[in-house]
């Protein structure tokens, strides 16, 4: 198990592994899809569970296998298998390429490895930051390239890529009104509810200017509000890494509902 205090300063710094800055706060305050273009309505659920019930949530969606770890393990990210952004400033895209990946396992299609580099567009191929409500308008325009269209995933470069690359995205597309914006004043109630549908969060940490995907919690008495989260991180990592402390809740959470059809 890869483990990291969040509260303290060397762990966050390895853990991160000094990569450039990836992820920007976000632009608006929470609530105001309009002004943000994220469209979440008819994601947002009808009932939040109840934070008294967490361990025995958490226990039960790890012995039905619920937890989105276990779809990436099931299809796109088997054991011992490595997803990294190798130096490039695009942890924002390779965390919501990765999320946009467990949504279709979820809904049960086939698997496509997707290219994260294909969303830099967004920034104008250059090797920058982003922010994560710009990326989740870009993959509702325009979609993710597969990965057979590129063929160095660490290039951002669209010259390099195969003819045809940008109609095989629309393919790879989130739907309006499929996205579910966690409150960050309840940031537990809103994953742990998210979660336990088997849907993965895109978050991110504003103290890090890191974004990565949240695959699940553990219930552990001895960590901060009982929990462990366990995370999809993108350097070089072959298995979920495991968060704890106060600093390990991300300050902002989106989760994907659903995929156009493909």
């Amino acid at each position: 198990m890869i483990y990291y205090d969040m509260d303290n300063a060397d762990d966050q710094q390895r853990m991160i592994k000094a990569a450039p800055m990836g992820v920007m706060p976000r632009q608006t305050k929470y609530g105001d899809a309009d002004a943000a273009g994220i469209p979440y309505g008819e994601a947002y659920p009808d009932d939040l569970v109840d934070l008294k019930d967490a361990k025995e949530i958490i226990q039960h969606c790890h012995d039905e296998k619920i937890f989105p770890v276990y779809h990436q393990q099931a299809t796109w990210a088997p054991t011992d298998f490595e997803w990294t952004q190798d130096g490039l400033g695009y942890c924002w895209t390779w965390s919501g390429t990765g999320n946009l990946m467990n949504c279709r396992a979820r809904e049960g299609k086939e698997t496509v490895m997707l290219a994260p580099v294909s969303m830099g567009w967004l920034v104008n191929w250059r090797n920058k930051g982003n922010y994560l409500e710009s990326f989740i308008r870009g993959v509702q325009e325009r979609g993710i390239a597969p990965a057979s269209y590129v063929p160095d995933q660490h290039s951002p470069n669209p010259r390099k890529f195969k003819k045809g690359w940008e109609a095989a995205a629309l393919n790879f597309r989130l739907p309006e009104k499929s996205v579910w914006d966690c409150d960050p004043g309840k940031m537990l109630q809103h994953c742990l509810s998210q979660l336990k549908l088997g849907v993965s969060l895109y978050s991110a940490w504003n103290r890090l200017f890191h974004a990565m995907s949240v695959v699940g919690l553990l219930w552990d008495e001895t960590k901060y509000n009982n929990v462990v989260w366990q995370v999809r991180n993108s350097h070089n990592e072959t298995e979920p890494i495991h968060m704890s402390g106060r600093n390990a809740e991300p300050d902002e959470s989106f989760g994907f509902n659903s995929t156009l059809t493909c």
